[in-house]
């Protein structure tokens, strides 16, 4: 077996996953070693753990009676968890294992806020997922609101090519006559999912329509259409950089599911065959 063929396999890539994961969890975990199962013990270095967690919660380090309370609460919970664990407490318990699943998620991602990325790196991620950071399409527009039958539609279409006020002849409703430049999310948001797309689409061909929103059928004149622009990446950096770490994290994570899952001889029921009974 040469040397190549040994460092391509899979089996080696997971044991060094596996060696780095349980590296990690020794610096993440708070729970000490038990030495003797009859003492507890509050080493130094974890009851400093305390006066920082403390400190960062009360904006002030605790005095010498309330780090007192602490390590002693400290204790009787350490006392509880092995009576509990003693007890079999801990076992088929589904928040338990919910937790237990939480930290090892955790382990595995855990590398991911290390992590950097040149611009070269951070630009092909940009625009490998360009709808999380494109700028969206935005509109400004002029809408009359048509009476509730509609049918002197192309006489109000012409009274407003001839220069008509769109606030004299829509129908008495709170919405306004004119919206400023507004993003498709914003102005869905008022007139009702497709509207902007709709109206997008007659940008430059004057007072159109009737176009149907939630509140009936509008006339409505594009003023203004700004499409959809990614924005340059040092405008954006920060949040790109940041959108590519969640997004290592979270493939170190099913790669590490993964290589756990490969561990074991997993058998699943059908789920048609459970749903059926």
């Amino acid at each position: 077996m040469t040397a190549r063929t040994i460092l391509s396999s899979p089996l080696l890539h997971f044991f060094v996953l596996g060696g780095l994961v349980f590296a990690i969890y020794g610096l993440v975990n708070d729970s000490p070693t038990v030495a003797d199962p009859e003492a507890i013990t509050l080493q130094p270095a974890e009851a400093g753990q305390l006066v920082a967690r403390f400190t960062a919660t009360w904006d002030r380090p605790p005095t010498e009676v309330e780090l007192e309370g602490l390590m002693r609460a400290w204790a009787l919970e350490e006392a509880q968890y092995r009576e509990a664990v003693a007890l079999g407490l801990d076992q088929d318990d589904s928040v338990i294992r919910m937790r237990l699943s939480q930290k090892m998620e955790f382990i595995s991602e855990a590398g991911a806020a290390t992590l950097e990325a040149d611009d070269a790196v951070l630009q092909a991620h940009l625009e490998a997922h360009a709808e999380r950071f494109a700028e969206p399409t935005k509109l400004a527009f002029e809408q009359v609101l048509l009476p509730a039958d509609a049918g002197d539609a192309d006489a109000m279409r012409r009274a407003l090519e001839q220069g008509a006020d769109p606030a004299t002849l829509s129908r008495g409703s709170l919405l306004p006559s004119r919206l400023p430049l507004s993003a498709e999310t914003a102005i869905d948001r008022l007139f009702g999912g497709g509207f902007a797309r709709t109206i997008s689409e007659l940008a430059g061909s004057g007072w159109s329509g009737p176009v149907q929103s939630t509140y009936g059928h509008h006339l409505v004149r594009v003023i203004e259409l700004r499409p959809a622009v990614l924005p340059p990446l040092e405008s954006i950096r920060p949040k790109v950089e940041q959108d590519w770490r969640s997004t290592r994290a979270r493939e170190m994570r099913e790669d590490f599911g993964k290589a756990l899952l490969e561990r074991y001889d997993v058998t699943l029921p059908s789920a048609g065959e459970i749903l059926a009974k």
